[in-house]
């Protein structure tokens, strides 16, 4: 797996032209650019956070797991590998420029991307390794106006022929090399934290998703009063019969004002290992109003800051008009608390629509 992760199998693919002379039989470009690769990896390895999850792609390197099976048929299996890579690394040259297979290797990667629900921004890296002149670029090289895009310099005159950096150090590459490869890595660097960052909520929603659609088994933090202890045992009780995991597993019954501090730093423990929250609703107006604000707002904020999910929230009318009132409900929604109707039974067919549909907001987002 690559250090991006999930969907990306590679972090980084390195696509080049051999520069091949059918005359001569021989790639001009293959030698340095494999060179290249290697010392760019080399340099991409030296963080330790990614040293042993750095996952790179080269079409030449047989390694298993890492390249091209000679054995496999290669445009299919080239397909996979690039299509599902996070970054593109382009060795420009005019070679690249003229080459059909260095075509089809971006457009296999640009073409998948949408697979992947993912854009291209900001993901492809040019290294300008020979001059193109005016050479034609292909549009997904180009910005908005139809400009190249500004890549990495990376080639010097030699005796009045421009060659890439370090072709006649090779394989020792000297100091100017290092330092522009260096500048590449530092570049490449943020831009696979951000994309980390990216697959990881994706994972994470994916998750989430997952567990608000089960049939059953999620975890549901059910708040009541202690004066309230009757009607919070008989919702806990027929939740736990409907499948649902309940917390806490037994009311705290205490009273005093001098126990609030602690009472909702477990409150806010509880509800941020759960899966979403439900407050039960009452003829007590007041303490309804409160536990709309106190529960349903505060102490949910602060269990979400620590769970980073949505952890729904919902309020179980248990009484029906009495308390449904048109202000009440309009602060519910206000405050992200659904009203649920819990006057009926089976009530708990509700909390399973509920979650549902809660999954469906989340499956829109990711």
């Amino acid at each position: 797996m690559s250090y991006v992760g999930d969907p990306f199998i590679h972090d980084l693919f390195i696509s080049y032209s051999h520069g091949y002379d059918e005359g001569l039989g021989i790639g001009h470009l293959q030698p340095w650019s494999a060179a290249f690769a290697k010392e760019l990896e080399r340099e991409l390895r030296a963080e330790p956070k990614i040293r042993n999850h750095l996952a790179i792609f080269r079409d030449g390197d047989y390694r298993l797991g890492h390249g091209v099976d000679p054995m496999a048929p290669l445009t299919q299996q080239l397909c996979e590998q690039i299509g599902r890579t996070a970054l593109l690394v382009i060795l420009m040259s005019p070679d690249y420029l003229k080459s059909a297979w260095c075509a089809d290797e971006r457009d296999w990667w640009y073409r998948h991307q949408s697979g992947l629900d993912s854009t291209c921004d900001e993901r492809i890296a040019v290294v300008r390794i020979w001059p193109t002149d005016d050479d034609p670029w292909p549009k997904l090289l180009t910005d908005n106006r139809g400009h190249s895009l500004v890549g990495f310099h990376f080639h010097a005159p030699v005796f009045g022929k421009e060659r890439p950096l370090g072709w006649v150090e090779m394989p020792a590459f000297g100091s100017d090399f290092k330092k522009e490869i260096l500048n590449i890595v530092a570049r490449i660097y943020p831009k696979l934290d951000a994309l980390k960052q990216r697959a990881d909520e994706h994972a994470r929603l994916k998750m989430e998703i997952g567990k608000l659609s089960d049939e059953m088994g999620q975890t549901i933090y059910l708040h009541g009063r202690a004066e309230h202890f009757a009607i919070w045992q008989k919702m806990a009780l027929a939740l736990t019969d409907a499948g649902f995991s309940v917390t806490p597993g037994k009311l705290d019954l205490r009273r005093d004002l001098r126990d609030l501090q602690d009472i909702r730093e477990q409150r806010v423990e509880l509800m941020s290992a759960s899966d979403a929250v439900l407050i039960i609703g009452t003829q007590d107006n007041h303490a309804l109003d409160a536990d709309l604000v106190v529960v349903g707002k505060h102490d949910r904020q602060s269990a979400r800051a620590r769970c980073n999910r949505l952890l729904p929230c919902g309020l179980l009318d248990t009484v029906g008009t009495d308390i449904a009132t048109p202000v009440r409900k309009a602060t519910a929604r206000i405050l992200q608390t659904d009203w649920l109707d819990a006057t009926q039974e089976p009530w708990t067919d509700n909390i399973k629509h509920w979650l549902d549909e809660k999954s469906d907001i989340l499956r829109q987002r990711s």
